[in-house]
């Protein structure tokens, strides 16, 4: 299995390509769901110092949900455009910008 997160396109291209090679059948769409969620998570994760918290899709491409540890909703982030997999598509750097901005002031308020 590969360990890779993807952070920008050339890396889900890589991504894509290992895969298939492994015989996995995925799309590029599936790979930059998984990057934004695997991302996010891996922000969550930073900012509290350990897997305390969860990431899920409320609206998958449209909204992510954060649980705290109790399982409660305590926060949603939300892509700059209409979708993050075209938002990630345009500007990669950006959304995991926004990713990093927007769990750290539900980190912060909660």
């Amino acid at each position: 299995m590969s360990l890779l997160v993807p952070t920008n396109m050339i890396e889900v291209t890589e991504k894509l390509a290992d895969d298939k090679n492994r015989g996995i059948a995925t799309t590029e769409e599936k790979i930059i769901l998984q990057a934004v969620l695997d991302n996010a998570q891996d922000i969550l994760n930073g900012a509290l110092e350990g897997p305390y918290w969860k990431v899920n899709w409320q609206k998958e491409d449209e909204s992510l949900v954060i649980y705290d540890i109790m399982n409660k909703e305590v926060g949603t982030v939300t892509p700059a455009g209409n979708s993050f997999s075209e938002d990630f598509k345009n500007n990669a750097a950006h959304v995991i910008r926004s990713l990093d901005d927007q769990i750290q002031k539900i980190v912060n308020n909660a």
